[in-house]
């Protein structure tokens, strides 16, 4: 796992409708603005982007039930 590196005057990020709608959906959390190592933050958008595309395609084949 990696060490994250946070900047040290960092804002608390608002999160409401849960934490992956917050990284993906709504963009509520700014990974550069808390992040201090832009590498990280290019990282993170890579690896959200990757597990976002996997939803998608699971619900392109109909293989995710909503409840």
């Amino acid at each position: 796992m990696p060490e994250w590196h946070f900047k040290d005057n960092a804002e608390p990020q608002g999160s409401s409708d849960g934490f992956w709608y917050d990284v993906t959906e709504t963009g509520r959390i700014k990974f550069a603005e808390v992040l201090s190592q832009p590498e990280q933050v290019a990282k993170i958008k890579a690896a959200i982007e990757v597990v976002a595309s996997f939803e998608r395609a699971m619900m392109g084949a109909g293989l995710i039930n909503e409840f």
